[in-house]
């Protein structure tokens, strides 16, 4: 079995669509217990898992949910595995778990090693996550951007999930302040800025990024994955974006909660 993945989706952020080779196929219920627990919204109404060389699907990770879509075999054949849950094991392993379409009688493996596949990424998910995303960047950056009247802050994390969608921030941020982060939102917005990804070393990464996690790249010289909005700010990232923030469209402030000296902004975008 291959050491990991190739995440194609990191270099190549609007690829939808890729040939490449299956590794494995396996049983979920074959997993260790700590890799199927990964897998708990889905493992009873799934077949199993297909690891493939190469992927253009983004794993459930870094509070985006993952792609859904499909991988096909034959051009020709009306077989499909409707793919509905991604996950990165720690191995480096990118799991793709769904079913077959339509539901044909028990053949085991549903893929064979070695054999050729078509993966195709659904666009509307796709774009819909990626719009919710570069959405939780631009209330980062909106917040950073008014510190001189909201206070000193710092970012603890982020969930870019339909319905859930929110920004965590370490510091006070009264409830007055949303009409003037929303304001800058829609600046933005209406700027049509470039959402650029970039591959920074560490020192870069410190020295440029808005926020920076605490682990670094294991490897010596291993560069990091940047997305920055010309012009405002950046933030080291694996997720997807869209080439500009007139793409995120309507973003909506809902509102701020405060508790524990921590401040968490939720939001959503209009679909």
């Amino acid at each position: 079995m291959a050491a990991k993945t190739v995440l194609r989706y990191q270099t190549e952020s609007v690829l939808r669509e890729l040939v490449t080779t299956v590794v494995s196929w396996q049983a979920l219920s074959k997993l260790e217990e700590n890799e199927r627990a990964l897998f708990k919204t889905v493992l009873d109404s799934t077949e199993g898992a297909v690891v493939t060389k190469e992927t253009i699907f983004h794993p459930q990770g870094g509070g985006q949910p993952s792609d859904v879509g499909t991988i096909t075999t034959d051009p020709d054949s009306q077989f499909k595995f409707d793919v509905k849950l991604v996950r990165k094991l720690p191995n480096g392993l990118v799991l793709h778990a769904g079913n077959r379409l339509p539901p044909l009688p028990e053949i085991e493996p549903v893929f064979s090693e070695a054999q050729p596949v078509v993966l195709k990424v659904d666009d509307d998910t796709r774009n819909y996550h990626s719009r919710l995303h570069t959405a939780g960047h631009l209330i980062g950056l909106a917040v950073r951007g008014l510190e001189s009247t909201i206070g000193a802050v710092t970012e603890l994390k982020a969930n870019h999930a339909p319905g859930t969608a929110c920004v965590e921030f370490g510091g006070s941020i009264a409830s007055e302040h949303k009409d003037a982060i929303q304001a800058a939102v829609d600046e933005m917005v209406a700027s049509n800025l470039n959402v650029l990804v970039k591959w920074w070393d560490t020192e870069q990464v410190k020295r440029d990024c808005m926020s920076v996690p605490d682990v670094v790249p294991a490897d010596e010289g291993e560069l990091w994955r940047v997305v920055e909005v010309e012009g405002k700010g950046s933030y080291p990232c694996g997720g997807t974006h869209l080439p500009t923030t007139s793409d995120v469209g309507q973003v909506i402030v809902k509102k701020i909660s405060r508790a524990k000296g921590k401040s968490k902004i939720s939001y959503d975008i209009v679909r």
